[in-house]
């Protein structure tokens, strides 16, 4: 009787400490393993969560969210910057998932990537590939708005003012889109030099072209350099001292030329500053917009301001 109490103590005991054992475990499951790679994404550390997404595939292949880890695998890769990767990922979701809900924004992400890498021909094909798979959606609006940006970029004005014009009303985008457009339709107001023009005047008179681009310190230095050059030439030709004279007219002719090529390249870099400064005004009109739009039929205004 005693020794089958004994037993009988030993087995519950080792029962109840299995059974604590058992409950001291962390079981991993797919809310888990999931919420784990979004709290890495969230957090700015695109790397990890990729791991835990990578993760949560391989223990859970047949999760109906496994599309939407592949499609977060994708966004971690774009938010790093990680060009070629994060194409790589959006095909495998395209490939394994066609039909999923996130198929229209892979095909904008590819764009996306596209665009970054100043594939501009390339980004509008996946563009243009985004609306077509979900026409009216915010992918789509989100898309013909990365069209636009697109030709900006290029500085396709005209083609650019034409795409954010195409942004529906519906869109949240809309304002920045008609903001954006005007702009466009503007930058030709932009004042802007002549290379060729300045490039005579400073082969007519040194000095003159640079003053022309509005660089006046150089156009003073440019002049009294050739200036000064010339007379010791014709000094030295006069007093018959012609090896100095044929140094002085070598150098010159450098002077001289270089006077033509900067003015020329004066009026260039004026132009792209007058580009610059127009268009980082626009951006920063951009921040604060008011416009109104269309959200099931009833117009609102909408007010938005960026810091």
């Amino acid at each position: 009787m005693a020794r089958t109490i004994l037993l009988a103590s030993l087995f519950l005991l080792l029962a109840g400490g299995a059974q604590a054992q058992e409950e001291g475990k962390k079981i991993i499951d797919e809310k888990t393993q999931m919420g784990l790679g979004d709290y890495f994404f969230e957090d700015g550390d695109y790397y990890r969560a990729i791991t835990e997404y990578k993760r949560f595939l391989f223990f859970f292949p047949a999760s109906l969210r496994a599309e939407e880890a592949r499609w977060k695998i994708a966004s971690s890769y774009f938010q790093g910057k990680k060009w070629d990767q994060a194409l790589s990922a959006a095909d495998e979701l395209l490939k394994w998932h066609p039909s999923s809900p996130w198929a229209a924004e892979a095909m904008l992400l590819k764009g996306r990537c596209w665009l970054e890498k100043k594939e501009f021909s390339q980004a509008r094909h996946h563009f243009s590939r985004a609306k077509e798979m979900a026409p009216g959606s915010p992918a789509a609006q989100e898309a013909q708005w990365q069209a636009a940006v697109s030709y900006l970029q290029e500085e396709r004005w005209k083609e650019a003012a034409s795409e954010f014009r195409k942004v529906g009303r519906e869109s949240r985008l809309y304002p920045r889109a008609e903001h954006w457009a005007r702009g466009m339709d503007r930058i030709e107001e932009i004042p802007q030099k002549s290379p060729a023009t300045a490039g005579v005047l400073a082969a007519i008179l040194p000095g003159a072209g640079h003053l022309y681009d509005e660089r006046y310190r150089d156009a003073g230095i440019a002049f009294l350099l050739n200036a000064a050059f010339i007379w010791g030439m014709v000094e030295s030709f006069e007093h018959e001292n012609y090896v100095v004279g044929g140094i002085l007219t070598f150098f010159e002719l450098g002077w001289y030329s270089g006077n033509i090529y900067s003015a020329v390249s004066g009026a260039h870099k004026y132009n792209r500053k007058k580009k610059k400064e127009y268009l980082d005004l626009l951006e920063k009109e951009d921040r604060f917009a008011v416009g109104i739009t269309i959200q099931e039929k009833q117009p609102f205004l909408s007010f938005r301001y960026v810091y």
